[in-house]
């Protein structure tokens, strides 16, 4: 591999955990609301942070998938070690990726009549 190569897969690796780990933070410092507000202004506020929130969630399985593959790379450890750590990495985006798309799908469920564990059926 080329030491531009090299430069780029790095740079795109630490892109991947900034976000996140900044959307993350994020959600921790200005929390995020389970219900909407009923300002308009406030609401748009509350869906763009929503949204971002979703997104750094989504993005967690990709990019500790990038740092298991580049641990192993440069780390010059056995490529059978890219099994574990990409699986241990993985149980720990996974679950982040299920909640950055229940966050992006819940209101266009519940408009279907569709609900969500722990939450009552809009018909019933």
């Amino acid at each position: 591999m080329e030491l531009r190569e090299s430069v780029w897969l790095w740079f795109l690796c630490i892109v991947a955990t900034s976000t996140v780990i900044g959307g993350k933070l994020g959600a921790v410092f200005w929390g995020l609301a389970a219900e909407p507000p009923s300002d308009p202004a406030e609401f748009s506020r509350w869906q763009r942070r929503r949204r971002w929130s979703a997104y750094s969630e989504i993005s967690a399985l990709p990019a500790f998938a990038t740092i298991g593959v580049v641990a192993v790379y440069y780390g010059a450890l056995n490529p059978i070690a890219a099994v574990p750590i990409s699986m241990t990495l993985g149980a720990v985006g996974f679950p982040l990726l299920l909640h950055g798309a229940q966050l992006l799908y819940r209101d266009r469920l519940k408009r279907l009549g569709i609900s969500l564990p722990g939450e009552e059926a809009s018909g019933a």
